[in-house]
């Protein structure tokens, strides 16, 4: 593995997967050492899901790049050695380093060097694991509704407002007037009858304005999908540079 030791201007993916590498192990450290205060932080997974995401893309980046060197396929308008690589998206090529949408540039890899050239592949690297993995296919489709462009872990609002209310740490509410009523609606709300955080406003009459209840678990399926996806990538990265790189 002569790439972790060498200078990115040696490697043939112009740095894009030591670069997600750097990503992958931040987001897997967040992961399992969370910091002082981190259950009273709001927002607090939206870091871990960025740096996942984002090590994604820079590892599709990666493979998009070794694969046209490696099978020799020129890109739309410069060689395969070309440094300022493109991506043929919604029939156009596309500049890589501009082009963000997580679904496409998989679907690029997927479709156009990967499955194409299953054999080729074998030729040049029979130790490598050359096929599609359906379901990481499917969990795509879970990350891109949410986070297609790279801005939904980023920002606390994105241009799909309805989307972005359920990422919130403090989820809002309806809270009704009667005090019984109020304890069973945050249960149900809650789920189970344990303790849990809820805010209540009032206003100057000592009624309820506002509530928000603190949500054990922000966008679960989402926050496994990228931690699969980008685990994924994490192995298919060092497989590709082992076998068709011959390390580097």
């Amino acid at each position: 593995m002569n790439y972790i030791l060498t200078g990115i201007e040696l490697h043939p993916d112009l740095g894009f997967g030591i670069t997600a590498d750097s990503y992958y192990k931040s987001a897997e450290h967040l992961m399992t050492n969370h910091f002082e205060h981190y259950d009273a932080t709001q927002q607090a997974e939206m870091p871990q899901n960025f740096l996942f995401r984002h090590c994604i893309e820079l590892y599709l980046k990666s493979l998009i790049i070794i694969f046209h060197k490696k099978l020799e396929i020129n890109y739309g308008s410069v060689d395969f050695n070309s440094d300022d690589p493109e991506v043929f998206i919604d029939g156009k090529w596309r500049k890589l380093y501009s082009s963000h949408f997580i679904d496409k540039l998989y679907e690029y890899w997927l479709n156009n060097l990967l499955l194409p050239n299953i054999q080729k592949l074998n030729e040049l690297a029979p130790k490598g694991d050359w096929q599609e993995y359906k379901i990481i296919t499917n969990l795509f489709k879970t990350i891109s509704k949410y986070d297609q462009d790279s801005s939904y872990f980023r920002y606390p609002i994105t241009k799909n407002s309805a989307l972005d209310i359920e990422k919130n740490t403090m989820q809002k509410f309806k809270a009704t007037d009667n005090l019984e009523g109020l304890i069973k609606e945050i249960q149900e709300k809650k789920g189970s009858k344990k303790g849990g955080l809820t805010m209540l406003v009032f206003d100057d009459e000592d009624n309820i304005t506002e509530a928000f209840h603190k949500a054990e678990s922000v966008l679960p399926e989402v926050r496994d999908a990228l931690n699969e996806v980008a685990s994924y990538f994490h192995g298919i990265h060092i497989m590709t540079r082992l076998t068709l790189c011959s390390g580097m």
